[in-house]
């Protein structure tokens, strides 16, 4: 993982999992599945080490394309989703999931080094979405359905942290 320390927080773990914690599913159940949409390789290698150490099994894309045509076929239980990919966005993708009827009951969680290229917080990250039978987000009443993400994690994270926001996640 030499390559990965500059962009992650290396947990103090030598196996990146939580000592003592097994957080796969209940027993005799299939683990959860995670997909992984990142463009950043070092990413997808850091957090699927992370879930795999972590008894989670997990499908990996490197674009919002991929990642919704896998999110489609696949139905994980949960998606970690960046932003800022090439040919489609976290951001739409995201968006495109809130919109299907099988895939907005997917958990999701974004994660992102975009608010420092950005400079703008997005913890409080939101989408708008068309109200029910409309085609607009945002109706001359002023009224809009909002979505937001399960969790929003600013990269560099460490591998504890993230375990400890899937578990939340996933237990919600």
């Amino acid at each position: 993982f030499g390559a990965v320390r500059g962009l992650w927080k290396m947990s103090t773990n030598k196996d990146l999992s939580i000592e003592g914690q097994a957080i796969s599913g209940k027993e005799g159940r299939m683990p959860k599945r995670i997909l992984i949409v990142d463009d950043d390789p070092d990413a997808i290698t850091f957090t699927s080490s992370v879930v795999e150490d972590n008894g989670y099994k997990y499908v990996s894309a490197d674009n919002g394309i991929k990642g919704l045509a896998l999110a489609k076929k696949e139905k994980p239980d949960l998606v970690l989703l960046d932003l800022i990919m090439p040919e489609k966005s976290g951001m739409m993708m995201f968006q495109e999931m809130k919109k299907d009827s099988e895939l907005r009951k997917i958990p999701v969680i974004i994660v992102s080094g975009a608010s420092e290229v950005l400079g703008v917080d997005l913890r409080d990250f939101m989408i708008k979405q068309p109200l029910k039978g409309r085609k607009k987000a945002v109706e001359t009443s002023g009224e809009a359905h909002l979505t937001k993400p399960n969790a929003f994690m600013e990269k560099p994270f460490g591998a504890d942290e993230l375990i400890k926001v899937i578990k939340k996640v996933l237990e919600d």
